[in-house]
């Protein structure tokens, strides 16, 4: 499965997401502060970076992100946010292509977050497309 890096200041927030991701079998790494985020994204080489936009010591998660980037450039991005005024700026910081979450959410929109992230739109449809295909469908109650 993926590896994903999960920067978050808050702990009790990041253990929440580490523990919903581990159980669909990512391989998550916690970073609690920006500059371990930079760190522990150099050294591990990410697949998908989860930042929080709003990080303790001076620099955002989108910065964080823009750093593990440039030394690896295929890493995926989605970034959380609280503040919905914030969604446009740090769609444009990352490069157009993160998927920006904002708070609050449910566990099947960061599942949803991830997986279009890592897989694009057309790879993970959103839920009402399997009703619509349904449909009209017979159900066989014979048997």
């Amino acid at each position: 499965m993926a590896r994903i890096l999960i920067v978050e200041n808050n702990p009790f927030f990041a253990d929440v997401l580490a523990c919903t991701l581990g159980l669909e079998e990512y391989a998550v790494t916690v970073a609690n502060t920006a500059a371990e985020g930079v760190r522990l994204g150099l050294a591990g080489h990410p697949e998908l970076v989860i930042a929080a936009w709003s990080l303790h010591g001076g620099m955002h998660g989108g910065e964080v992100c823009r750093r593990i980037r440039a030394a690896w450039p295929g890493t995926k991005i989605v970034v959380i946010t609280g503040h919905h005024e914030v969604v446009s700026q740090a769609e444009t910081y990352c490069g157009g292509d993160a998927v920006v979450l904002t708070k609050p959410f449910h566990r099947r929109d960061i599942l949803s977050a991830v997986r279009r992230a890592l897989f694009g739109d057309a790879a993970f449809p959103p839920p009402h497309s399997l009703v619509a295909d349904l449909r009209g469908a017979a159900i066989d109650t014979t048997s």
